[in-house]
């Protein structure tokens, strides 16, 4: 199956222009097994939404120790690991594998939607005008407390769209990769491993990277132009968290969590490294 998408941008964090056709392809399988294309969903997010860089703060000392002195900053939405890869090099490809939290009204906030998205990406922090992602996102619509799970994925600012046909649990385990090609050009593979599920979806024409930062991020997103409300989430870890540059031999060289700037929410959520490829991040 396969899907076009052109859109003009609607984002002052970006540069202003019309955006190149954002073509791709999806497939998927259960246990190994493929899935019909007939089977296979897949819908725009929620009209206007949009998932961009951290809404930056100056950067502050950390809230506590860490097992290395990280750098910290203050965001509004990201909480989490970013890293940049090294000068001359470029990012290829991203992984992450992490489980998907259980959530709950946060106590004392009354902005709905209640929401935090756990994901990979590429870029989006030193560079602005593109952010590759995808991973998981739990949603409060109200104060019924009933709260929707869905994977998606993104490459900003085009569009984010839910994998409507993959099920999402409370406590199931993630794998994210995004691989490029070019700096227009990536596989996106987000797999369900405790549900056999896997998706990889091919997309050609997105906005182009910079491939020089690597993020593993809880986010508080945003819904159109607003904000979402912040839900209460159980911790997330993310572990074998890498990314592969591009060049070098013998092997590709990696950049890890270790030394990666830590992106905190004041009072609403903090992040910290535990060792070069895990890191946690946690509802405050």
């Amino acid at each position: 199956m396969r899907w076009t998408f052109a859109a003009l941008l609607g984002s002052a964090l970006v540069a202003r222009h019309a955006l190149a056709e954002l073509t791709f392809t999806v497939s998927a399988t259960r246990n190994g097994v493929p899935i019909p294309q007939s089977e296979i969903k897949l819908v725009p997010f929620e009209s206007g939404h949009s998932r961009m860089g951290p809404d930056r703060a100056t950067p502050v000392p950390p809230h506590r120790k860490t097992r290395r002195a990280n750098p910290t900053a203050v965001s509004a939405n990201w909480c989490g690991s970013v890293n940049k890869a090294p000068s001359g090099k470029q990012i290829k490809l991203i992984h992450g594998v992490f489980q998907h939290p259980t959530c709950t009204v946060r106590s004392g906030v009354t902005t709905y939607p209640q929401a935090a998205a756990a994901w990979a990406g590429i870029d989006g922090d030193t560079w602005t005008s593109a952010l590759l992602q995808s991973g998981t996102v739990c949603k409060v619509d109200n104060s019924s407390g009933i709260v929707r799970h869905e994977a998606w994925w993104q490459w900003v600012p085009s569009s984010s769209y839910t994998i409507a046909s993959m099920p999402v649990s409370p406590n199931d385990w993630f794998e994210v990769t995004l691989n490029t090609s070019s700096t227009t050009a990536a596989e996106i593979t987000i797999t369900n491993l405790s549900q056999g599920y896997a998706y990889t979806i091919t997309v050609t024409g997105g906005p182009t990277l910079a491939r020089q930062d690597a993020d593993w991020v809880v986010e508080r997103p945003y819904y159109g132009a607003t904000l979402a409300g912040f839900a209460s989430f159980t911790d997330v870890w993310f572990e074998q968290a890498y990314a592969d540059l591009i060049g070098g031999s013998g092997g590709a060289p990696k950049v890890g969590i270790l030394g990666a700037k830590q992106y905190q929410i004041t009072g609403s959520c903090a992040s910290a490294e535990w060792d070069d490829e895990h890191q946690v991040s946690w509802s405050l």
